[in-house]
This record gives C-alpha cells, structure tokens and sequence, in this order.
C-alpha cells in the first residue's frame, strides 16, 4: 500500500487525542490525521468516571479545570452538542486527619473563584440527610460540579474536527514509529505508512508501548482500578450528588438513572500493575464487596442495593499524579500527551489548546504548558500539593 502523508498525526482517538485534534485544526497547522487502533473512546476514556469539577490541591490545576467547566457548560450550547453534562453537585468528606488540609484547600479554591463551600456535619447533613456522618469533620460543597458523558464528548470533538479538514482513521494501529537521524518521519500502521513531520502520542496506558525501542520510557505505570454499579434502593433514588469520601478514598457517583457508580481511590485501590492489552474488564468479587462495604458504612441503606455488576479501566499513572505534555527530549518532532492519572477526561478541553500551543509555538492558552513538562521528574520539581489529602492517591 502506498504511504499517505500529513503534516501532523496524533495517535489516540480518546478524550484527548480529539481534543487535540480539534485545537490544532483551529489553527490551520496544514493536514492533520488521526488514528485510532480501535473505535473512538473505546479505551480508558469510554470507562472514565467523567466528571467535571474546579477543586483542585494546586492552583494552575484549579485555573485549568475552571476554564474546562466553564467549557463543558458553554460550547456544547453554542455548537450544538449535546455532552449529556448534568450539574449534579459535589460533596467532599473529611474526617479528622484531613480536616485542615480540606479547610486550607477549600479557602485557597475560593480565592481562585471557585464556588466551593465548607461545611461543617450539620449543614452536610442538609444536604445529605441519609449519609451516616459520624467520622466526618467537615466537608467541600461544589454545587456546580457534576459529570458529562464521556462518549458523547469524543464524538463531539471529532465531528469538529473533522468540519475542520482532520481525517480520522480508526481500527488502525500504529506498529512503530519512524525514526531517522534523532527525528520523526511518521509511523508503519496495520494498513500501511503514514509520514508526519510532527507526531504525537496521546495513547494512555499504551504510551510506553508506542515508544518502543526508539526512547527512553516514559514515568507512566498502567494501573487497573475497578468500578462497581449499584441500583439504589428507593430511600436513596434522590441521591444525585457526587460524594468523595476522602475517610475511605471511595466515590459515588450517579449516572441519571437510579444506579450509582461506586469506585475507590485509596492507596490499597491502585496496587495493580497490568499489561494494558490483557487486564481484567470485569471488577473483582472482592472489590465489589470492599466497594459497597464502604458505601454501606456511608450510607447504610445501601444495604438494600442490587449490585449490576462492575467493570475495569486502566489509569496512566505518574510518579506527582499529574501528565507529561512535552517534546520528547530525544525524537525532534515527537511529542508526549499522557501521564493523566484519571485528570483527562475533566482537563481535555484545556489540555487540547495548550498542546496546540506546544506543538505550533503559539500562545493562545493561557495555561503553560511547560508546568507538565518532562523533566520535572529528573529536577526534582514534581507537582505536589502543599496540603494534600492522606487516603487518596488520586489528588
């Protein structure tokens, strides 16, 4: 088959490849091409929590969600989308250990203008008058968080993208890179050659994979981490909220129907390291049972739930919790967008432009980039929060 050729190729057709993808085309950078191994979000992003919220541990992060709110509020009407993004509210649970810590955190999201409230248990029970609150301290009130479907906003951004001139190719893999003379020239696929000057890998969990021979790997660890589905009783059907309860590292989160998603983030959570092509796709027994234990301790009717199963999904962690958006330091052309340790899907829209911004050397984001870059790992400059929280890894 005879190579086809572009001036830009972005591999990985998730949340963020098409956000990239759409952000780029907005710029007119010449021909841009995407692909995709499978169907579009059909890897970590089609199992992604997908919520929205500002609260954050670090203000470049609390800016960059902001601006992605207010996107995942605003565009969809404007273009004529429709992301499913429903504000359901956002409750964050403390107990004695992380009190100060959600205090501090709660007064520095709030000088950064987010509409974030802390609350001591009385009003929390306000709120959520059948949660059992007897450990909790205080708590984060975000009444203008809520989640988005992930499908959806793919979709969305592709379909832009392509108004724009993208090609998008999916069932198409990328087999390895071409390099020669320290610079990109394309990728071999499984239907042929693709030369591109400028490529960039937007691959998750497989980045590493993509790499290959050519680089050193990335910081990037695949790590499963399971979700579990609970049809709610009839006393809870009116729990709408999110609730990220930061005593046991679990969350619960809704989905418009009367099925909450259980899934949990603690240290004892995110110990597998798995292959990416072979991970389980279904949730463990004994995670089940661990998840609705702790959603039981919370709310105690949840005893009365009908579990529907759950399922597995794959974050690409880094050492600080944070991505990599960068030049790779030994391939001239070739970037890194991965590294997002569960942030990607709520950061995708802003993460799109500042890529667009590395990648054509403009400065139209007003997010740097260069906060994310990859040798922060090696100048001990990790993103680290000042008071962060002590029973989630995923801060």
């Amino acid at each position: 088959m005879e190579p086809t050729n572009s001036d830009i190729l972005i591999i990985g057709g998730g949340v963020n490849g098409t956000s990239i993808a759409m952000a780029l085309a907005g710029r007119n950078p010449g021909k841009i091409t995407l692909v995709e191994k499978g169907g579009l979000a059909t890897g970590a992003t089609g199992r992604s929590g997908a919520m929205v919220r500002e609260h954050y541990l670090n203000v470049e992060l609390v800016r960059m969600a902001s601006d992605a709110k207010i996107f995942f509020e605003e565009w969809p009407k404007e273009m004529g989308y429709d992301l499913k993004f429903q504000a359901t509210g956002r409750i964050l649970l403390f107990n004695e250990s992380d009190a100060g810590a959600a205090i501090a955190n709660g007064e520095m999201n709030r000088t950064e203008g987010v509409n974030i409230e802390t609350l001591n248990p009385d009003k929390t029970m306000e709120l959520i008058p059948l949660a059992n609150l007897d450990d909790v301290k205080v708590s984060l009130y975000e009444p203008e968080a809520g989640h988005a479907d992930p499908v959806a906003t793919t979709y969305a951004f592709a379909k832009e993208a392509q108004k724009k001139g993208v090609e998008i190719i999916t069932r198409t893999a990328v087999n390895d890179l071409i390099v020669k003379g320290g610079r990109i020239e394309g990728v071999e696929t499984t239907t042929g050659k693709i030369n591109a000057s400028v490529v960039i890998n937007v691959t998750g969990p497989w980045a590493n994979s993509l790499i290959g021979k050519h680089d050193v790997p990335l910081p990037i660890t695949p790590i499963r981490v399971q979700m579990v589905h609970l049809r709610r009783p009839p006393k809870l059907e009116m729990l709408e909220q999110i609730i990220i309860d930061h005593t046991c590292g679990a969350y619960y989160r809704t989905d418009g129907t009367p099925n909450t998603l259980v899934g949990g983030e603690a240290p004892e959570d995110m110990l597998e390291i798995v292959n990416p092509n072979a991970f389980g796709l279904n949730a463990d027994h004994h995670f089940i049972t661990r998840f609705w234990n702790r959603a039981v301790n919370r709310f105690p009717d949840f005893a009365d739930a009908t579990c529907r199963g759950g399922y597995g999904s794959l974050y690409d962690m880094t050492p600080d919790g944070n991505p990599i958006l960068d030049e790779s330091p030994n391939i001239s052309g070739f970037y890194n967008v991965a590294g997002f340790s569960g942030h990607g899907f709520k950061l995708s829209p802003v993460t799109g432009e500042m890529v667009a911004d590395l990648v054509t050397g403009q400065s139209k984001s007003p997010h740097d980039y260069t906060f994310f870059r990859h040798s922060r790992f090696n100048e001990n400059s990790l993103i680290i929060p000042t008071r962060p929280y002590s029973t989630r890894v995923h801060q």
